[in-house]
């Protein structure tokens, strides 16, 4: 197979990727978080403080123990505005369709080096066995 065929075939695919119902709805999610006010203020009010948490240690070496803190504080924060369902959804369409595009590296990479991967590549289910 030439280069310019695997090249083809790999446009077909980001065209099918870019028209799945899991970009869609990723989309779909962003715009009705991008056009809700209580959302927006959220997210602004969440990164002002994450900026303000990273400012603090500016410059200095933080211990293990600020690091968890610093965590702590954030996933904490991350939850209070997790409540608000535009924002919730925005999450969950984004992170799956995120997991979409990472099974999709997944089997690229197991398809080019499956002995790297840990496996053959194969689902299993119809496979007599591994070779390695």
């Amino acid at each position: 197979m030439s280069k310019e065929q695997i090249f083809e075939k790999a446009q077909e695919i980001a065209d099918l990727i870019a028209h799945s119902d899991e970009k869609k709805a990723a989309q779909e999610a962003s715009r009705h978080l991008m056009e809700d006010k209580e959302a927006s203020e959220l997210i602004s009010g969440y990164n002002e403080k994450r900026d303000a948490k990273i400012s603090e240690y500016q410059g200095k070496e933080p211990t293990q123990e600020d690091i968890e803190a610093v965590n702590e504080y954030l996933q904490g924060e991350f939850n209070k505005i997790m409540k608000n369902q535009i924002i919730h959804d925005y999450v969950q369409a984004t992170r799956t369709f995120e997991m979409m595009l990472s099974q999709m590296d997944n089997i690229i990479k197991q398809g080019v080096a499956p002995e790297h991967s840990g496996g053959c590549g194969c689902s299993c289910d119809s496979c007599s066995g591994c070779n390695h």
